[in-house]
C-alpha cells in the first residue's frame, strides 16, 4: 500500500483507529498478555481491519478470513513463547548467556533493496 495514494479522508480515518488502538492497549496495562490481546483484537484491531479492507476495496469477509489466520500465527507464537529458553537448565531463573559466535561477514550488496527515504521520493 503506498499511503502516499490514498485518499486523505482514508488516511485520517486508518490514523484515528490507530491511536484509539493506543489508547486502548494503554488502559488495559499494555498488549503483552494473551487476554489484552484478544481484547484488542475483538474491537479496535477488528475495525481496523475493516476499514484497511474497505480502503483498499476488498470484500469484507477476505478481511475476516486475514484475521482468522492471523489469529492462528499469533497463537502459534504464543505458545512457542512459552517453551524453555535455549541454554536455560531446568528451575533455572537466568538465562545462561553464550559468546556470539563468530562467523563469515557477508558483503554488502547494493543492488539488494531501495532505502525507504529514496523509495519515497519515487
Amino acid at each position: 500500500i503506498d499511503p502516499r495514494k490514498l485518499a486523505k479522508r482514508a488516511v485520517e480515518e486508518l490514523a484515528s483507529l490507530f491511536d484509539r488502538l493506543e489508547r486502548e492497549a494503554r488502559r488495559l496495562g499494555g498488549a503483552d498478555r494473551r487476554e489484552n490481546i484478544m481484547e484488542l483484537w475483538d474491537t479496535v484491531i477488528a475495525e481496523i481491519d475493516a476499514k484497511v479492507a474497505e480502503v483498499l476495496g476488498l470484500p469484507p469477509d477476505l478481511a475476516v478470513r486475514a484475521r482468522e489466520l492471523a489469529k492462528a500465527m499469533m497463537e502459534r507464537r504464543l505458545a512457542r513463547a512459552r517453551e524453555a529458553r535455549p541454554r536455560a537448565i531446568k528451575g533455572e531463573e537466568e538465562l545462561r548467556l553464550m559468546r556470539p559466535r563468530r562467523g563469515r561477514r557477508r558483503k554488502a550488496n547494493p543492488a539488494r533493496g531501495v532505502p525507504l527515504d529514496a523509495f519515497l521520493r519515487r
